[in-house]
């Protein structure tokens, strides 16, 4: 994949946290921060199979009955965030399935935009891609 191939239009809005992320758009995911994949991380596990350690995807973290990651803190910050499993990292599992970049982004940016919907988020957190 080269490192150059275009991905989506981000309008920022008023989201400070997607404003910075998306300085560097082109290295990493414009994530907003909002918590909503880590307090579901119990239905991302279960999509990848057997959670061993020889899955790539392992996950070595609980979670708890609403299956909110125990490395999620109470103001959404992840405790192991520079050091996060792969399933946690959207880059990381793009690279690991060789799909294309701009295609994958938008793929998660709807998943995390549907999730910030059922979870009532602020508007300000959504991803907004701009239409061509």
């Amino acid at each position: 994949m080269a490192v150059s191939e275009p991905i989506p239009d981000v309008d920022t809005g008023s989201n400070p946290v997607l404003a910075t992320n998306l300085i560097s758009m082109q290295d990493k995911f414009p994530c907003t921060a909002c918590g909503c994949c880590c307090k579901r991380i119990n239905i991302a596990v279960k999509s990848i199979g057997e959670n061993t350690i020889d899955n790539p995807l392992y996950f070595p973290y609980s979670w708890d009955d609403s299956g909110r990651c125990e490395m999620l803190t109470k103001d959404n910050f992840c405790k192991v965030y520079d050091k996060r499993p792969t399933l946690c990292n959207v880059d990381k599992v793009m690279e690991l399935f060789d799909i294309p970049k701009k295609e994958f982004y938008q793929i998660n940016i709807d998943a995390c935009n549907e999730m910030m919907d059922e979870d009532g988020i602020d508007e300000s957190f959504r991803i907004k891609t701009q239409k061509k």
